[in-house]
């Protein structure tokens, strides 16, 4: 008897091993090493090394006219699209540039490969189509530049050289091949091939190869590698002759006509074996099967979205997610003044904090390194803070390491005090794109501590608790290893936690709230008028003019969310005194989250301030009143429970076809000033609501059904919003316009909106799909009782067999896993 499609696949589910070990850690570390590590290039490739290699590629049509060569990704520059279409950042992918101006589209593939301890090779494809209304035989100027910083420090530990393999005579000769050899005392020797193209019969032509070498000015760093060899070309004419030797940079200049395709060959002198073209082809192959199958038993979007064209949807928003991981390195700007006008302790404190802002004298901190995810390549090419946590959400599902080492990375820049910033600025380049009156940073600003929840989420991961089905990770194949990395961060944290709850505070004894905790109430620092980007909710309406007795919802929800952890953390590591403190605070932050901010009069969370000698509330409808949801103190039985949903379910103020926007139209200040919290959808505030709600959704309470009816509306409109936007201009958008639900904002932004990627993998409720082995057994039984030709029988014995599995199925796996070490 053949069993059905169903079953079979909830069998394997079941046997399924939770994760598989990985094998070494010198393994892990080299395959993350190297890659696509400067997001604000369209394609730039680096070292997790500082002062080492920069390399990148730049494009330009060459028609008669003003040539405009690409490099960074500029949303002036008026791209179709661009992005990666299928990219792990272990392996490598394809990204695809669909260039209108130049009138080019251009596929880049990435692969690495790397073995043992050594660091590994890699290698780049370029291919390039022109499109439709490219003329025919129209040239296209392509530039691959090899850079090496800081060359007169290193002095004789470091080379860069570029010889040029000659073929033919006369006016004949051309350059077969270029090979640039270099020497880095963390990088060993290697050396980079590229050899000529080769063109299909009448496909395209390569007119011109050669390469330039150039000792480049101390006045000219390296990432403004694109103005250097433009001051390169102006001195030449607009041309280049072929003038290899030793530089700091190497530009190997390509001209061709029509389309073209070549290669980029990194080979390690410690590698086993040199990369060819034909591994990178084999690469690029086994990379993007790896990568469609992971993405398959990790992410596979649920009904209504398991359609081919939203799993593509999915899989470019998870790509783009991982392509814009960046490496950071230099040095950032600090007010380390501790100015009194920072104390916030009088009426119009802001103005105060902005005249010490005024005189105050920045320092230069670092060098820093980060590993960071960036919400825009384009426009915030950088590390945020809260962010990265939102990011990390779904990336420790996909690679749990690669995720535990971005935490480790940011968890690194917190000073001696706790503090860690905001926004990471690192250094010159990261600098250029932002604005001078925001370049500072002040060890007296907090924001929200999302990284918590990826330690968390690690530990449930470690206990068994939640199903890893992502790559190899060396933290969960050995509990031990776990558990000392856990053992590592846990202090990290607790310091954080400890800077928080001794710089944000609020006072709460000014309101004379009978039954409250006198140690349990925040205030953000930094407020101004009109703003408060600490929040993350830059211009939400808060209390209006700021004032020193603020207590702030979404500050307090955010201690809880650590206190919680923390104690979670303690239990994990045996730490007894830290059980007890951890549960007492949250004990406490719990009950003040209702004794401080619960309006019986508006049926409503609030922030709170004095006003005529007595405790008031500030109450716009908007995100800010569901922090004590979103960030999971509402449990089924909580009183305030139903008011809360009301709040999100009703049209005359947070619910949309398009998602739960950010403010009620019914506020005095909707869609006023910036309009950037005060209409807008953000996909990272519904993300939290609907796993809130599915959590809901699955325990027994008086509100179960109404959050499984609110889940499945909300989940099928924000994906429906962020689908056709993405289908109808090519991009993933910062947020979304509550009226039309039109991508806004930042485009490109495959940030926290790229959560959407998550929210198609949740179960699809509407279907009564859950999650555990109860789901799968009664998904089977909705499947065969759908099929033809079951009959009764087919129902039971399937049944049978769903649960005859289940029990045994420690033996079985057991068995599978003797079988293969045999094998």
């Amino acid at each position: 008897m053949q069993l059905p499609t169903p079953l079979v696949y909830a069998i394997l589910a079941i046997l399924t091993p939770e994760y598989v070990g990985a094998e070494v850690l010198s393994l892990h570390n080299a395959s993350l090493l190297w890659g696509p590590y400067r997001p604000n290039l369209y394609l730039g490739i680096r070292p997790r090394v500082p002062e080492s290699l920069l390399m990148g590629l730049m494009w330009g049509k060459l028609d008669g006219g003003d040539e405009v060569l690409r490099h960074t990704c500029e949303a002036a520059d008026n791209m179709s699209s661009y992005g990666w279409t299928a990219y792990d950042t272990r392996h490598g992918g394809t990204q695809m540039i669909q260039d209108k101006g130049n009138s080019i589209d251009i596929t880049t593939d990435f692969v690495k490969k790397y073995e043992g301890q050594s660091a590994g090779n890699w290698a780049l494809r370029i291919r390039g189509t022109p499109r439709e209304d490219a003329k025919v035989g129209s040239k296209m100027r392509v530039v691959f530049y090899v850079g090496m910083e800081e060359m007169d420090k290193c002095g004789k530990d470091c080379q860069l050289d570029a010889v040029a393999t000659n073929q033919g005579q006369g006016d004949d000769l051309y350059v077969e091949t270029v090979d640039i050899h270099m020497k880095h005392p963390k990088l060993g020797v290697a050396e980079i091939r590229i050899p000529s193209p080769r063109f299909m019969s009448g496909s395209g032509k390569l007119d011109d190869m050669v390469v330039k070498s150039v000792k480049a000015p101390n006045t000219s760093p390296l990432w403004k590698t694109k103005s250097l060899f433009t001051d390169v070309l102006n001195q030449n004419g607009r041309s280049l002759s072929n003038q290899p030797g030793t530089g700091s940079v190497h530009f190997v200049q390509l001209i061709f006509q029509d389309n073209f395709e070549f290669d980029i060959l990194y080979s390690t002198q410690s590698a086993t074996v040199a990369m060819t073209s034909a591994e990178l082809t084999r690469g690029i192959e086994s990379t993007l099967q790896s990568f469609k199958s992971k993405f398959s038993s990790v992410f596979a979007p649920k009904a209504p979205f398991n359609t081919e064209e939203h799993i593509l949807f999915s899989q470019t928003m998870l790509s783009n997610l991982q392509g814009g991981l960046g490496y950071f390195y230099g040095d950032t700007k600090v007010d380390t003044s501790n100015s009194p006008g920072y104390d916030e302790t009088t009426a119009t404190f802001w103005d105060k904090a902005r005249m010490s802002k005024e005189q105050a004298d920045p320092r230069s901190k670092g060098p820093y390194e980060l590993l960071s995810h960036v919400p825009s390549r384009s426009f915030f090419p950088r590390g945020f803070l809260w962010d990265e946590g939102f990011h990390l959400l779904q990336i420790l599902e996909w690679d749990a390491d690669v995720a535990l080492e971005i935490v480790h990375s940011w968890l690194a820049l917190m000073d001696d005090e706790g503090w860690i910033a905001r926004e990471q600025i690192l250094g010159e380049e990261a600098r250029s794109k932002v604005p001078e009156s925001f370049q500072v940073q002040y060890p007296h600003i907090a924001n929200p501590p999302t990284l918590f929840w990826i330690v968390s989420k690690f530990v449930d991961m470690l206990k068994g608790d939640v199903k890893y089905a992502g790559y190899e990770s060396l933290y969960l194949s050995s509990k031990e290893k776990g558990k000392e990395l856990v053992a590592e961060l846990y202090p990290k944290l607790k310091l954080h936690y400890d800077w928080w709850r001794r710089t944000q505070p609020g006072d709460v004894e000014v309101h004379s709230r009978p039954r409250v905790n006198l140690d349990e109430g925040y205030r953000w620092r930094g407020r101004t008028p009109e703003t408060n980007y600490a929040s993350g909710l830059d211009d939400y309406p808060r209390a209006e003019p700021p004032d020193i007795s603020e207590l702030h919802v979404d500050a307090l929800t955010w201690v809880g969310v650590m206190a919680e952890i923390l104690g979670k953390l303690a239990l994990y590591t045996e730490d007894e005194p830290d059980i007890v403190t951890f549960q007492s605070q949250l004990r406490n932050i719990r009950h003040n989250i209702d004794a401080l901010h619960w309006s019986e009069e508006h049926q409503m969370y609030c922030d709170a301030r004095v006003w005529d000698d007595a405790h008031a509330f500030t109450c716009p409808k908007g995100y800010v009143a569901l922090f004590p949801f979103l960030t999971g103190f509402l449990g089924p039985e909580h009183p305030h429970l139903n008011a809360t949903l009301d709040i999100i379910r009703d049209p005359k103020h947070l619910w949309t076809d398009f998602g739960v926007r950010s403010l009620s139209p019914l506020s005095t200040r909707y869609g006023l000033g910036d309009n950037y919290w005060r209409s807008p959808i953000w996909i990272n505030m519904n993300y939290l609501i609907i796993e809130r709600l599915l959590d809901l959704a699955q325990r027994p309470g008086p509100t179960q059904q109404r959050c499984r009816e609110i889940y499945v509306e909300l989940r099928r409109n924000i994906v429906t919003t962020v689908y056709a936007s993405w289908k109808s201009t090519g991009y993933a958008w910062e947020n979304f316009d509550a009226s039309s639900g039109r991508g806004q904002g930042t485009q490109g932004f495959t940030g926290w909106t790229a959560l959407v990627v998550k929210i198609m993998a949740f179960p699809d409720l509407e279907m009564g799909e859950t999650t555990g082995v109860k789901g799968k057994i009664g998904w089977v039984v909705k499947e065969v009782e759908g099929g033809e030709g079951w009959g009764v029988g087919g129902v039971v014995f399937a049944a049978v067999a769903m649960a005859f599995i289940y029990v045994t199925r420690r033996r079985f796996v057991g068995t599978l896993r003797g079988l293969k070490r045999k094998l």
